[in-house]
């Protein structure tokens, strides 16, 4: 990725639309670990969403997540992408893991009100976890990810048209879950206020 933050701090020639290729084909050992990974935790999530009735968006959203993950193991494809989409920006998934044991309703009934401000501290640091990874990080990413995946679709390459099916499929997910953060940042915040209300009374 660090040709995504040379761009984005300016320096010249960093993601070169003639490059686009190496971006989007080439292999990386980690990638595919991360994709691996990722693809496990989505399978576990659909189950326990189905189990403990989560609703339908994270049902969809766990199944769309999943399917892009063996996407870009096979036939395979935008790797460089992967380590940030299936790998950093879910920093701010492992900390909402960790204060979902605070919530009565999901995770361990009084704990939240054995430990309320261990619960606001882990709230607050999944904010800030959530507004870096998904709010700052995540749109750039998600620019270029877009520029290389129109760039590979109009080229007729064996390499693209073999994958072409995916990168249509790759570029519609990325959109959907790209509205998804904004609608999950609302209500991180809108959480985040009752908390604090009930803080303070």
């Amino acid at each position: 990725l660090d040709e995504i933050k040379a761009h984005t701090f300016g320096k010249a020639g960093a993601m070169n639309p003639a490059t686009y290729q190496r971006r989007m084909y080439t292999y990386h050992p980690a990638a595919q670990q991360t994709l691996l990974l990722f693809l496990a935790y989505q399978i576990k999530n659909t189950y326990d969403s189905w189990v403990w009735n989560d609703g339908i968006v994270f049902i969809l959203h766990h199944l769309f997540s999943g399917a892009t993950a063996w996407g870009a193991m096979y036939p395979g494809g935008c790797h460089m992408f992967a380590i940030f989409f299936m790998g950093i920006s879910e920093v701010s998934t492992c900390i909402l893991c960790m204060l979902a044991n605070f919530d009565d309703e999901f995770g361990v009934v009084g704990l939240g009100d054995a430990f309320p401000r261990t619960k606001l501290i882990l709230g607050v640091v999944f904010a800030v976890a959530f507004i870096v990874c998904r709010c700052v990080l995540w749109p750039i990413c998600t620019y270029h990810f877009l520029k290389d995946t129109k760039q590979a679709l109009e080229c007729d390459s064996q390499m693209a048209q073999r994958r072409k099916g995916w990168i249509k499929m790759f570029r519609y997910s990325s959109v959907c879950l790209s509205v998804l953060q904004v609608i999950w940042l609302g209500e991180i915040f809108m959480t985040l206020k009752r908390e604090l209300d009930k803080m303070s009374a």
